[in-house]
């Protein structure tokens, strides 16, 4: 069983790097970095008697909806890995309230310019996304 998936590895590995010159030519005509964008894949691989893997195709766009309960847990948990991988995380809109009120307490003569400069700016600053993806 270790032996087919490393071979699994190996066809997405091998088919990965065929396109990576394309990818890389593409950010940077766009102006785009390897970390502010990434892409999910779906690969289709069918296995022979021997269970050798042969690669049908590759999804650049495949389907998250799921079709089953247990194509909901495996779709959920990839895109917890992707969000995970990325940096993504949850919004704990609670914890930035708070965050956001603790700050105020702490600046005094806390003042809105309406300019989007000063104090104000200085808090969007500082706060950021507050919490992270549970797993599943």
């Amino acid at each position: 069983m270790d032996l087919m998936w490393s071979r699994i590895y190996d066809v997405i590995l091998k088919t990965l790097s065929c396109g990576d010159n394309y990818v890389l030519q593409a950010m940077k005509k766009n102006g785009m970095y390897r970390s502010n964008c990434f892409e999910v894949f779906g690969f289709d691989v069918l296995l022979d008697s021997d269970l050798k893997p042969w690669l049908i195709e590759v999804n650049l766009s495949p389907s998250l909806s799921p079709d089953s309960p247990l194509d909901h847990v495996i779709k959920t948990n990839l895109l917890t890995d992707t969000y995970n991988l990325t940096g993504i995380r949850r919004f704990d809109r609670r914890k930035e309230s708070l965050n956001k009120l603790k700050y105020r307490a702490k600046v005094s003569g806390f003042h809105h310019t309406g300019s989007g400069t000063g104090k104000s700016k200085q808090y969007m600053n500082h706060s950021m996304f507050a919490g992270s993806i549970p797993p599943a």
